[in-house]
């Protein structure tokens, strides 16, 4: 009996994964971006070190074609984090990017701002210069708006700070979700999270706008706390940064010294993680994901304990129940579709060997 038990229950492991199969092939293949055809995207952040960090991998990577930078409350008040985003600009000689200063507040919550991570100017105090030049004089929800609606189907949007600015884009103008093809993000978690036991910072920070993102229908890859655990800066990164004959490398190290100083504070001596950098790089070559998964991914907005979790449904269907008088049992197993995939494993060495080369030449 109990080998018949054994074998009746291989079905109920292949069918899972044969519906994870079939889910990863619904998904949109978008190609792989090349210096000739590159990815045309709108980068949202909230800089932020990691922020800062990720901007100078976008703008030093020929395979995007960065439309303009978007910036959002997060890390650091809007103001200060627009400030950053221009310094940031200049100092990677990109005069030519739009900078757009957004919201201010997440939609319905009180802003928690994360100096202690990032330094009082978000920057670790590692100073630059004043930036010379202006902000674009439109609020970024419009920017983004404008530029997706005179391209459809042709901007990728990159989110790496909380996603206020994306849902109110789509809260005024809806219509441009069909013409989004895809939304390469920063943020949630399966593997539990950092700002909470079950929720990661960005989307803690306004989890009702993630909440419009996840259900917006726009593909997304999910670059969640597991993922970039596995793309890690350490103090042999830095040696490398520092030697570069490239202001912007030495730049970074300093940055990075600020980052894996404050990790080490915490007891994690194994360096820090690049978040947003790693979103960066899987909008220049997916291939870094190598066990990308299709997943339902839900965000919780009235748990007291897991307000902000990324819930994930793995398996892609749910059970269903009918009344049987004095209890209830179960009576299908209804399917779901994805609406997300998370790189569950990276190509770690890959990925800082992309990062490294290419703020250090």
């Amino acid at each position: 009996m109990a080998r018949l038990n054994s074998l009746c229950y291989i079905p109920s492991l292949i069918m899972p994964m044969l519906a994870l199969l079939l889910a990863a092939s619904l998904l949109p293949q978008t190609p792989s971006p090349t210096p000739e055809r590159p990815r045309r995207i709108v980068l949202d952040v909230d800089p932020g070190i990691d922020d800062a960090l990720a901007m100078l991998l976008a703008m030093h990577s020929r395979e995007l074609r960065i439309e303009a930078i978007t910036v959002v409350s997060g890390n650091v008040i809007v103001d200060l984090g627009a400030e950053n985003a221009l310094k940031l600009v200049e100092l990677a000689g990109r005069d030519d990017l739009i900078v757009a200063k957004g919201a201010k507040y997440p939609l319905q919550k009180k802003l928690i701002t994360a100096e202690a991570v990032h330094g009082e100017d978000g920057l670790g105090g590692k100073k630059l210069p004043a930036p010379s030049r202006k902000l674009d004089p439109r609020h970024a929800v419009d920017v983004i708006i404008d530029i997706v609606s005179r391209n459809p189907g042709e901007i990728t949007l990159v989110p790496v700070g909380p996603l206020t600015n994306i849902a109110l884009a789509f809260l005024k103008a809806p219509e441009i979700r069909s013409q989004i093809p895809e939304i390469i993000l920063m943020g949630g978690s399966i593997v539990g999270g950092n700002a909470s036991p079950a929720a990661e910072a960005n989307i803690y920070n306004d989890p009702e706008a993630a909440k419009i993102v996840f259900e917006s229908g726009i593909p997304i890859v999910m670059v969640d706390l597991g993922a970039t655990s596995q793309a890690r800066l350490t103090r042999k990164d830095l040696e490398r940064l520092r030697a570069a004959d490239s202001r912007i490398a030495r730049y970074a190290a300093e940055l990075g010294d600020f980052y894996i100083a404050f990790s080490e504070s915490l007891g994690f001596m194994a360096g820090a993680d690049l978040h947003d950098p790693l979103a960066v790089g899987l909008a220049i070559d997916l291939s870094i994901a190598t066990d990308l998964r299709p997943m339902h991914i839900q965000v919780e907005t009235k748990g007291s304990l897991t307000y902000g979790e990324t819930v994930a449904n793995r398996y892609l269907l749910l059970e269903a129940i009918e009344d049987a008088g004095d209890h209830y049992r179960i009576s299908s197993f209804p399917r779901v579709q994805p609406n997300a995939r998370v790189p569950v494993r990276i190509d770690s060495e890959r990925f800082l060997g992309l990062f490294l080369d290419r703020l250090t030449r």
